[in-house]
């Protein structure tokens, strides 16, 4: 069972945390409560080969850096630096190529691949990522410097490096970082990728990989042989980009019941927006609504046939799509609990930049200098990529700022995603009466196991610039299908600073599998490329419920 928070001491923290920015005090320590903290858990540095090739010469240490609210010059001389500094941060590099990095960028090795690489990636050209990374990528060839032995021991320093420059930048109670690496599994071109965040320095000896473990099953078994048996070794595996993976992040084929029962172990969190799209929901899907049309991007290779040949989506085409979208893969798992007994969906949501530029939590919509290292530095260059946004950022509810209370508020889902702006939200639930100052609830991330319809609150608070609208998303499995519901609020007049509604779901019905999550809109303001307006939003993790059960 879990414990019960105060609404009173949230109420407060909310109000506290928000006004003050999201920067990390030492006095979050040892505070009786939550502190509402920001970061963000997907950036990429000259440690990710391809960030590497588009000239990203930002090593982790001054990523994290950045982080804190140091500035980086980039290659045109000009200085970038974070208005406001994150609270925590994880540096997530591709592990597939720490070898040749180690040996390529890091030890500077004289081999005629080392050469052409280094040479590749500091052209004006794309010619380094599309024909010196891209293919190796697609092909499974880890490009290794030498021999086997040599490439395991590149491997395996460079990780060493990663571990390190996390430690280093960690500081209790100021500034939170966590040992990491992405899973880049990548099959046609299709995105199946997984952030791999550690609770501390107890973690594998050398770096989980899609070389190593090339699909799903795979990895989850890697990570329990790897670090769930192994004492003091804790992970979470994110999935991300799943808007353009085609649904094979959530593919269940040929999947056991023990295999769902591990997905559900380490995936307890899910990347809803980052700058390759946002994955929340996808109007081609019979579970979308009208604000479902918010940064779509399309899966690569379908992207790029309607370039060549522009033309509608068929209907196959927009359900294939649609499998790759948090809200259809909500609803997926609430039937597949049904049957199995075990839901592997059961994910928080998460936000981040997955900048391959080494700038964690550059969200500015007003100043973004983009995401893909110097190519991207002119406005003529950063034009090309208009399908791309400035990203997202993570926002936990958390005891204190240290590396236990963050990855302890990740693992139970306290956390919200945002497409940038530091929105305050509190979203719970209880069996009993709530108001918006008083009143005991179960957090978003919880599960509600009660028989009286559920009393729900939300609150919000503005970052800068107003909030239009609240919608709290109901999914319902009932007799075979899903059945979806949007409850709205609208501000009174152009927009509101602060908001708290309370509702009950007085359709509620304990037998029947249920999820709740809301969504908070801002008012509409100009895109980063100014060829349009948009809003803005904020997603809390899911509530749910299934009378007698247990989730985790």
């Amino acid at each position: 069972m879990r414990c019960r928070v105060s609404w009173v001491i949230l109420i407060g923290l909310t109000i506290a945390s928000t006004a003050a920015g999201g920067s990390a005090s030492a006095d979050q320590c040892n505070i009786d409560g939550r502190v509402l903290l920001w970061g963000d858990l997907h950036v990429h540095t000259s440690y990710s080969m391809d960030a590497y090739v588009w000239d990203n010469q930002v090593t982790p240490k001054q990523a994290y850096r950045f982080g804190q609210g140091v500035p980086l010059i980039a290659k045109d001389g000009s200085k970038i630096r974070l208005d406001r500094p994150l609270d925590f941060m994880a540096v997530t590099d591709h592990a597939e190529y720490f070898g040749v990095i180690e040996a390529c960028q890091v030890l500077n090795f004289d081999t005629p691949y080392c050469k052409d690489l280094r040479a590749a990636a500091v052209e004006d050209s794309t010619r380094g990522f599309y024909e010196v990374f891209l293919p190796a990528l697609l092909e499974g060839d880890r490009l290794c410097q030498g021999d086997a032995d040599e490439c395991s021991q590149q491997t395996q320093s460079l990780w060493r490096r990663t571990i390190e420059a996390a430690e280093q930048a960690n500081q209790p109670c100021l500034f939170t970082t966590f040992v990491a690496n992405e899973w880049t599994a990548s099959p046609g071109n299709l995105h199946w990728h997984r952030n791999l965040i550690y609770a501390n320095t107890t973690v594998p000896k050398r770096a989980i990989n899609s070389f190593d473990e090339p699909d799903q099953i795979a990895l989850w078994k890697a990570l329990e042989e790897r670090c769930g048996q192994v004492e003091d070794c804790d992970v979470l595996a994110i999935p991300h980009n799943s808007n353009i993976g085609m649904g094979g992040a959530f593919d269940l084929a040929g999947h056991t019941k023990e295999d769902l029962t591990l997905r559900a172990r380490f995936e307890k969190l899910v990347e809803i927006h980052q700058h390759k799209g946002a994955s929340e929901c996808f109007a081609g899907s019979m579970l979308s609504d009208e604000d479902c049309g918010f940064e779509i991007m399309l899966p690569v290779p379908l992207l790029r046939e309607l370039q060549n040949n522009p033309r509608d989506l068929s209907e196959a085409e927009n359900k294939a799509v649609a499998k790759g979208y948090v809200r259809d893969t909500l609803a997926k798992g609430l039937e597949v609990k049904e049957g199995t007994g075990v839901n592997p969906f059961v994910y928080g949501f998460v936000g981040a930049t997955d900048t391959h530029s080494g700038r964690p939590g550059a969200v500015d919509e007003a100043d973004w200098r983009g995401a893909i290292g110097s190519y991207d530095l002119s406005p003529e260059r950063l034009s090309q990529y208009t399908h791309y946004n400035p990203g997202g950022l993570t926002a936990v509810w958390a005891e204190e700022n240290t590396r236990g209370a963050v990855f302890a508020a990740l693992k139970r889902r306290e956390t919200y995603a945002t497409s940038g702006p530091r929105i305050g939200l509190v979203f719970g639930v209880s069996g009993d009466d709530l108001t918006c100052s008083s009143g005991e609830f179960y957090p978003m991330g919880s599960t509600y196991r009660g028989d009286k319809p559920p009393n729900f609150v939300v609150k919000v608070q503005q970052d800068r610039v107003p909030l239009q609208q609240i919608d709290l998303i109901k999914l319902q499995f009932v007799e075979g299908k899903i059945n979806q519901s949007i409850k709205s609020w609208q501000a009174d007049g152009p927009g509101q600073a602060d908001w708290c509604i309370t509702w009950t779901d007085s359709e509620f019905a304990a037998e029947l599998p249920t999820a709740w999550y809301v969504r908070v809109l801002q008012t509409p303001t100009m895109r980063w490329d100014g060829k349009g307006q948009i809003r803005e939003r904020a997603w809390s993790s899911p509530i749910w419920s299934v009378s007698g059960s247990n989730w985790e």
